[in-house]
């Protein structure tokens, strides 16, 4: 198989679309794993997620013949997903993040001790807000830069970064409180 680079594959497949779409695999391949993991985070539902990650991929592919160098290949289809992630919840309208008791005490049973550190984040990252748990999210689970990220969240580049600054320090409390 060639090796396209990514703007190389995004001309090949807007120019085959939309009959021959061959090359879309191969563009879009690269990000499912991160995508997956991201809307699973966003959703905190495993079948959810999944129908946020079709739909983001199906928009993905009927919008790329529009599609523009305005912002990355990557930046565009987190915008998706973040907008299709909003769209579950508001559909399902209820907490994102709810779990009851038994559930945590049961998933804690599980962990070795090692992995206390990861639970004791991943709990104190559920109970942010949402724009400050996607924000952190799409730092740290995707990569994201700090613009790309406020592209994504239609905020401003100065809005992102007091808010991601503003998790860590609470973060950092949370973990030492002095």
């Amino acid at each position: 198989m060639n090796s396209f680079s990514e703007r190389q594959l995004v001309a090949l497949v807007q120019e085959g679309l939309p009959y021959d779409t061959r090359f879309f695999q191969q563009l879009i391949t690269p990000y499912l794993p991160k995508l997956k993991g991201y809307c699973v985070k966003v959703l905190g539902n495993q079948s959810d997620a999944e129908e946020a990650v079709q739909e983001t991929i199906i928009k993905a592919l009927t919008n790329l013949q529009s599609f523009k160098w305005v912002v990355s290949f990557k930046s565009w289809l987190f915008k998706i997903a973040h907008h299709e992630c909003i769209n579950k919840i508001r559909e399902r309208r209820w907490d994102i993040m709810r779990y009851d008791d038994d559930y945590l005490d049961t998933l804690e049973a599980k962990l070795p001790e090692e992995e206390d550190i990861a639970m004791l984040i991943s709990t104190m990252l559920e109970s942010l807000s949402f724009d400050d748990r996607n924000i952190m999210l799409l730092r740290y689970r995707t990569g994201l830069d700090f613009q790309e990220i406020a592209d994504i969240c239609e905020m401003k580049l100065s809005a992102v970064k007091m808010r991601h600054k503003r998790v860590l320090e609470f973060l950092a409390c949370q973990i030492d409180p002095k």
